[in-house]
């Protein structure tokens, strides 16, 4: 081959090596001589495009009747357009495949073929999916705390004025009326303050924290009813791990609450694994309820979907996040042996 007018060899485990990289390629690569012809076609974009044992016959061969005109303009334009000229850039397959086209051009600028490059866009979709789901989600967080805000000033007075009123009435219906006035008031009262945390952002900010501590001094501090219904697995030895200590009592917060109220008693056990990506915490919480009913597990973290009628179905998008934040996932399924069984799993490093 030539470089600056110089001959440079190229041996024959270079070319082979080229070749073997080429052919591992995590993209679809195939090469059209200057008269049309297949002259290489890599494994994968043979899974794509079928090329089979059509290398060294025509491009066309690889294509429907219907569209080689189109294909004939291609080959066409690219044999007359100048190099620095944009080339196009098609999506095929049902919008998994990312294709360009480029032109090949000899040292001399004269055409040579054309290569085919197909990229795998379906995680790229993904992401923009979820980002579009993001960006909804944060709008509906921002009416929210609006809709929270507005509600709470004319709730305090309808709360304050059943408190009075119920002092004021001695007939025992009408104390009922009052009494149902004032419950349904709580409870709107707990859904706005759901809303509310659904709205708090959640921001990070890490430390070196003590892991047994932490969650025995979590337990310490609740009542003596959530205390007596938990039990805690800590680890065999104690861990100092980068993490953010609120987040993590938003996390028990949100992961006890629902399983406290499906189960007599909750298991909350800590463990430790390294693996090639790093080192992990896992908090799994264990309860002996029902579980999860199918339809929720097919809609996790799909905000008012929940197994509570009194619930918005934010708690596991809240303990998400947590994990998310913290470089990990949230793994939800059912025990086989009953009840439901959430695990967090966050990067400790």
């Amino acid at each position: 081959m030539r470089k600056n007018d110089a001959v440079v060899p190229v041996d024959e485990e270079a070319l082979q090596l080229l070749y073997d990289a080429v052919r591992c390629l995590p993209a679809g690569l195939i090469v059209v001589s200057e008269d049309g012809r297949i002259a290489f076609c890599n494994p994968l974009a043979d899974a794509i495009r079928g090329v089979g044992e059509r290398v060294g016959h025509p491009v066309a061969e690889c294509h429907p009747p219907r569209a080689l005109p189109a294909l004939d303009r291609l080959l066409e334009r690219f044999r007359h357009a100048p190099a620095d000229r944009d080339h196009p850039l098609v999506v095929e397959r049902g919008g998994k495949w990312e294709v360009l086209y480029q032109r090949i051009t000899g040292e001399d600028g004269r055409f040579r073929g054309v290569v085919w490059l197909a990229h795998d866009i379906s995680r790229h979709k993904l992401l923009q999916q979820q980002l579009l789901h993001h960006e909804r989600m944060a709008g509906l967080g921002s009416m929210a705390a609006r809709l929270a805000h507005d509600i709470k000033n004319p709730l305090n007075i309808i709360a304050g004025a059943a408190h009075n009123l119920k002092e004021l009435v001695s007939d025992s219906v009408a104390r009922e009326m009052v009494g149902l006035v004032e419950d349904q008031v709580r409870r709107v009262e707990d859904l706005l303050a759901q809303l509310r945390e659904l709205t708090r952002p959640l921001k990070p900010r890490f430390g070196q924290v003590a892991v047994n501590e932490l969650f025995s001094e979590y337990l310490g501090k609740q009542p003596p009813e959530v205390r007596e219904r938990v039990e805690l697995i800590p680890l065999a030895e104690e861990l100092q791990a980068r993490l953010d200590p609120d987040l993590l009592v938003r996390f028990l917060d949100n992961a006890l609450a629902n399983a406290l109220h499906h189960s007599p008693t909750v298991v909350l056990s800590l463990g430790v694994a390294t693996e090639p990506e790093g080192e992990w915490l896992s908090v799994t919480v264990r309860d002996f309820g029902p579980g999860f009913p199918q339809e929720v597990l097919d809609r996790l973290f799909e905000p008012f979907v929940s197994t509570r009628p009194d619930g918005l179905g934010l708690g596991l998008t809240i303990m998400r996040e947590v994990c998310v934040l913290h470089g990990g996932d949230l793994q939800v399924a059912n025990h086989p042996e009953g009840g439901a069984l959430v695990t967090g799993r966050l990067a400790t490093r």
